[in-house]
């Protein structure tokens, strides 16, 4: 089987499936976003140890997955209702992101005192590190959901707009390429990934902005956000999107791999698949947080 054929199967059952439990299934999406964090962790842990490094492992990943759970602050409250939890669970919830750091940076450096191995500084940066970039990033996808939640009842505004965000990721990755192939002449960073060309790069940064114009214009569920969001949509997938599929680039060529992992046949890793999310979800995020739709 072809590597374009492996693809395209998984794209076809993957995709249909992330929107269902997007659109349906708010706790199996925390869920999944929190298994993606710790398949990914795991990868980044994994580039680190092709270049000689240990970090803590076990410690990285339960402080990803605490950093992703943060993010489902709502949710959380909802489940402590549902099962009659005492009150101290929602101050819980309040604080529970510095504390999940707080005792994280602790356990990784008592961790790394007992464990007695060389480059111990190396180690903890790589290991809260990794803990970060893919639990801000995982958990800041997932907490677009919680920022847009209607109190009021069930709305799928939400729901769109994070299908929306992953759209406009693939459309433009697919222009960046499908444009860049075609006539791309002038490589933007040939020494961390040699196919990238400004060309391509601009084709995807126009891809992401009109796709994000179009969906609020055509899209009812899309109604309240405005053309301005829109385009500061577009244009956080269409430039920083792009930086993230770089940054992860950068860090496979320092560990001298082609790919994150195997785990995806024809796709490579997790780490792979979501390397622009990693960026464009905290930044979604923050924008909306401050000035929202």
């Amino acid at each position: 089987m072809s590597n374009l054929t492996q693809r395209v199967l998984v794209a076809i059952i993957a995709i249909p499936i992330v929107c269902y439990v997007i659109l349906f299934k708010p706790f199996g999406l925390l869920g999944l976003a929190v298994l993606v964090a710790l398949l990914a962790v795991h990868e980044f842990y994994g580039l680190a140890k092709a270049k000689g490094f240990s970090p803590q492992v076990t410690i990285g990943m339960i402080l990803t997955a605490s950093i992703v759970i943060s993010f489902g602050r709502i949710h959380l409250l909802h489940a402590a209702a549902f099962l009659h939890l005492h009150l101290s669970f929602a101050l819980l919830t309040i604080y529970f992101l510095p504390l999940a750091m707080i005792l994280g940076v602790m356990a990784t450096l008592i961790a790394e005192l007992f464990k007695g191995y060389p480059n111990p500084l190396v180690h903890i940066s790589l290991t809260l590190a990794g803990a970060a970039y893919l639990g801000f990033g995982l958990g800041a996808f997932f907490g677009i959901r919680e920022l847009l939640y209607d109190a009021n009842g069930p709305s799928m505004t939400a729901a769109i707009f994070l299908i929306a965000l992953l759209a406009s990721i693939w459309i433009c990755d697919s222009a960046a390429f499908a444009i860049g192939k075609k006539i791309g002449r002038t490589k933007i960073a040939e020494r961390v990934s040699p196919n990238k060309t400004w060309e391509g790069a601009i084709a995807g940064l126009v891809a992401a902005i009109l796709t994000w114009i179009l969906a609020v214009t055509y899209i009812d569920d899309l109604k309240l956000v405005s053309i301005s969001t829109a385009m500061v949509m577009g244009i956080i997938v269409g430039v920083f999107g792009q930086i993230g599929d770089f940054a992860e680039s950068m860090l496979k060529r320092d560990a001298g791999v082609k790919d994150s992992s195997t785990l995806i046949p024809g796709h490579g890793g997790v780490l792979d698949r979501i390397d622009s999310i990693l960026f464009v979800a905290p930044l979604a995020y923050l924008y909306i947080e401050l000035f929202g739709l």
